[in-house]
């Protein structure tokens, strides 16, 4: 007998065997299922190899299966919500009984599993999306119009309890749906701003500039009136030099009275009209921090360990260890994923050569490393290998060290009064667990510093998976050009376009204005300028700035003429001074124009052709210009 599940919008089947039958559109009755090839609704892998449900029965609201012959049997619930269905993993189990699950081999349980002849694409009378409700859910595809509804589990994080909302419904209520899911989720994080919410916020649409550890209380006042010439209404406090990573302690020689120094700037911010960007390194530790100095903390993330093979001395500087060394490196770098860093007791010790033949050891050694204290050890003491990426250090990640970071970060955010938070080095994830597990860690650190944040953040990370949609504000911010600028933002509004199948605002940063550096960069002209803010206005979107500060913007020439450009084009946008019409104009690719104002007190756009020429030659200059046939002298 079928199994049915069916909501206002969708009717899902399921054959007796298991195999997907129908995803049908209840209002025009059109079958969305994929049969070319058919596709069973679940499947797990063992090993190397799939199992596809062979049997399934349905009772209760729960769906049960068995999986060709691999001996595992599932049970799954099926829940109809008005909107979307939630399939929910109940249990897994093998025929052999009392054999815990990861002695069996079950690498994976694909729990939702729907091929659709859908395309995902804009125009389609009927969409369909598959939302993880927790941590222990993965889902590779973005939250989006799709083809493929699928969701994960793995033995790591566990199989019960792992959940997928399974949506299908007219295109146009799409967004309206994932709220709905959101909303109703007792896990997922709500951001009033972010996620299914993103679009509705004004705020995301704004443009800031970054400020790398020159403001204080005695400057406030001059980056205002810069972020005022420019325009701008959101200024990105970047780590590393306003504050330490990890724990987030101000620089004292900036902020002598800690965060109330801070908290005193940020006010000061926000009496102007101005809003404020946390700019973290996620999780990870500055070498400074009370987590490894004094004391190393226990909690500090290792990717490997070895045994003392003899005593240690005070001084000895060479470090003989049982097990092999053949797999550890002294490459270090800022993108590689290594320290030469090791724990031993409350010691931290930093080699210089490894000796990868009998005897193993480490060897060139730095005695009570980052402030840690020298110490004696017996043989047979434990030594950590430590994990570093960026010149940091990592938090293990299954342990409340993870936590605590994300405390501090958060307590930062909430005492200072900050609006916006850009986690950086979020893309060095896959150090806390690996690559194929970065989806869950890397999620896990964002969910625990949303938890403790005390109002929505206009959120953005350096990197991007299903779980950072939920609180994800815009998306944009690339690295600037060092030429053919107007080309690379024709290619970045492009590539914007695709954020509006996830409902994202975009985004035209980081940009910085470059001056003369040599033949293989170009310098940025007003041309340039205008170009980037009139797509701006065009698609409606912020951008940032890095570079100009209070200290440089006099010494610059080419600052101050800018900002001029910036300024006007930054508050036109923000009144919305120009009908769609006009803005569908601006948003062309390679279409130029220059803004004028004319007698009747007006802004208007003109159309503008920029043509250049190069001036060369051995025995003369290359004096004559020709453009549109006629001739000009240089």
């Amino acid at each position: 007998m079928n199994i049915k599940i069916e909501n206002e919008y969708l009717l899902y089947v399921i054959d007796d065997k298991g195999y997907n039958l129908n995803f049908i559109d209840k209002k025009t009755g059109i079958d969305y299922c994929s049969q070319n090839p058919v596709s069973a609704c679940a499947k797990i892998k063992t090993g190397d190899r799939y199992y596809d449900a062979s049997l399934a029965s349905y009772a209760d609201g729960k769906l049960s299966l068995q999986f060709d012959g691999s001996g595992f049997n599932a049970v799954i619930a099926l829940k109809a919500k008005k909107h979307y269905l939630i399939i929910e993993v109940v249990s897994i189990s093998k025929d052999s009984v009392g054999n815990p699950l990861s002695n069996l081999g079950l690498t994976e349980f694909v729990f939702a599993n729907i091929n659709l002849t859908l395309q995902g694409k804009p125009g389609e009378p009927f969409t369909a999306c598959a939302l993880a409700l927790n941590l222990k859910t993965n889902v590779n595809e973005l939250p989006q119009p799709t083809n493929k509804l699928q969701a994960i589990c793995y033995p790591r994080f566990g199989f019960t309890d792992a959940q997928v909302a399974i949506i299908g419904c007219p295109q146009n209520e799409l967004r309206t749906v994932m709220k709905e899911v959101v909303n109703d989720s007792t896990e997922l994080p709500k951001s009033s701003i972010g996620g299914p919410y993103a679009l509705d916020a004004e705020i995301n649409k704004g443009s800031y500039m970054f400020n790398f550890g020159g403001m204080s209380e005695a400057k406030v006042d001059d980056w205002i009136k810069l972020a005022q010439k420019l325009g701008i209404n959101q200024i990105d406090f970047h780590g590393g030099s306003s504050f330490r990573f990890g724990d987030c302690r101000p620089n004292p020689e900036t902020y002598p009275n800690g965060l109330a120094s801070f908290k005193a700037v940020i006010d000061k911010l926000h009496e102007a009209g101005i809003l404020a960007g946390l700019h973290t390194y996620a999780f990870f530790i500055d070498k400074n921090c009370p987590w490894v100095t004094p004391v190393p903390d226990p909690r500090l993330a290792k990717d490997a360990t070895f045994t003392l093979a003899e005593s240690l001395t005070l001084d000895a500087n060479i470090v003989p260890v049982v097990e092999s060394t053949q797999k550890t490196s002294t490459i270090t770098g800022f993108f590689v994923r290594n320290s030469v860093t090791i724990q031993i007791d409350d010691e931290l010790i930093v080699y210089g050569r490894v000796s990868k033949e009998s005897p193993y050891a480490f060897t060139n050694c730095q005695r009570g490393a980052y402030g840690t204290k020298s110490a004696s050890h017996v043989a047979g003491t434990k030594v950590h290998h430590l994990k570093e990426c960026f010149g940091l250090f990592v938090p293990d990640p299954d342990s409340t060290l993870l936590e605590d970071v994300a405390n501090s970060a958060a307590n930062m955010y909430n005492v200072c009064g900050f609006d916006m938070m850009y986690l950086d080095a979020l893309d060095g994830e896959d150090i806390l667990g690996g690559g194929e597990n970065s989806w869950h860690y890397g999620s896990k650190y964002v969910f625990e510093l949303w938890k403790r944040i005390n109002k929505p953040a206009i959120m953005e990370m350096s990197t991007f998976h299903h779980h950072l949609w939920y609180v994800r504000a815009r998306m944009g911010a690339w690295d600037h050009p060092t030429r053919s600028h107007k080309k690379f933002i024709d290619i970045h509004c492009e590539s914007n376009e695709g954020l509006k199948r996830m409902f994202l605002p975009g985004h035209l940063g980081w940009w910085a204005v470059k001056t003369w550096s040599g033949p293989q960069g170009e310098p940025t002209f007003a041309d340039d300028i205008e170009y980037l803010c009139c797509k701006c206005i065009g698609t409606d979107v912020g951008f940032s700035i890095m570079g100009i500060e209070p200290d440089n913007i006099s010494k610059v020439p080419v600052y101050e003429r800018l900002a001029g450009i910036m300024r006007q084009y930054e508050d036109l946008r923000h009144s919305n001074y120009f009908p769609k019409l006009i803005k569908a104009k601006l948003s062309v690719p390679g279409d130029e124009f220059t803004l004028i104002h004319d007698s009747d007190d007006k802004w208007k756009f003109q159309p503008v052709q920029y043509s250049k020429h190069k001036v060369e030659g051995i025995n003369g200059w290359s004096n004559v210009w020709t453009f549109n046939g006629a001739k000009f002298y240089i």
